[in-house]
């Protein structure tokens, strides 16, 4: 049984949402306020890959049962916002990225690090850029839920002809083959 079948459900209507909150959320600038003919240009499309919206760390060992859950972790909804700068070749997006983490039975500690990729794909979902970061969160001492709030800023610089709509910026868990496996098993 997982911890988190409710937080799964909000990470995939977050998936499906696709950022509804960049989308159409663009920083027009003063000198815009005068040019009433300039259309908005497109954010990125943002999405949670399949598979990598949650996380489960077990203990050492080869047990992989409840009883041997150290923590699990599911990214939460997500907003943002983009913008154009430089003449319009170099797109900035700002994302606030929400992770949640609940205390299995087997944690020995009241925090737990859990690892994160933000990536840039063009049309052809090729990846263009990827980064791996680390999330700490902290669990108050008594309670068993935790959660923190990133702030990621991606810069893509745009070649002529190319809006936001030529990228999709992918976020999820930077799982190991194991958890990746156990993932698509629960998913099942």
């Amino acid at each position: 049984m997982r911890f988190f079948k409710q937080g799964k459900l909000i990470a995939g209507l977050t998936a499906l949402s696709i950022l509804s909150g960049c989308s159409g959320s663009i920083d027009t600038g003063l000198s815009d306020l005068f040019n009433a003919d300039k259309t908005p240009l497109p954010c990125p499309r943002v999405s949670v890959l399949p598979n990598a919206d949650t996380i489960t760390a077990f203990r050492e060992g080869p047990g992989r049962d409840l009883v041997d859950v150290l923590y699990e972790g599911v990214i939460a909804p997500f907003s943002g916002e983009c913008f154009y700068e430089d003449d319009d070749s170099l797109l900035v997006v700002e994302l606030v990225l929400r992770i949640g983490a609940i205390k299995g039975p087997a944690a020995t500690s009241q925090s737990h690090e859990f690892p994160f990729f933000v990536a840039i794909a063009d049309q052809d979902k090729r990846i263009l850029n990827k980064k791996v970061l680390k999330s700490p969160i902290e669990v108050p001492e008594g309670k068993r839920r935790g959660a923190v709030q990133e702030e990621i800023v991606q810069r893509i610089p745009l070649p002529a002809g190319r809006t936001g709509r030529s990228y999709t910026i992918v976020l999820g868990f930077q799982l190991t083959p194991e958890q990746l496996a156990y993932n698509r098993k629960e998913a099942n």
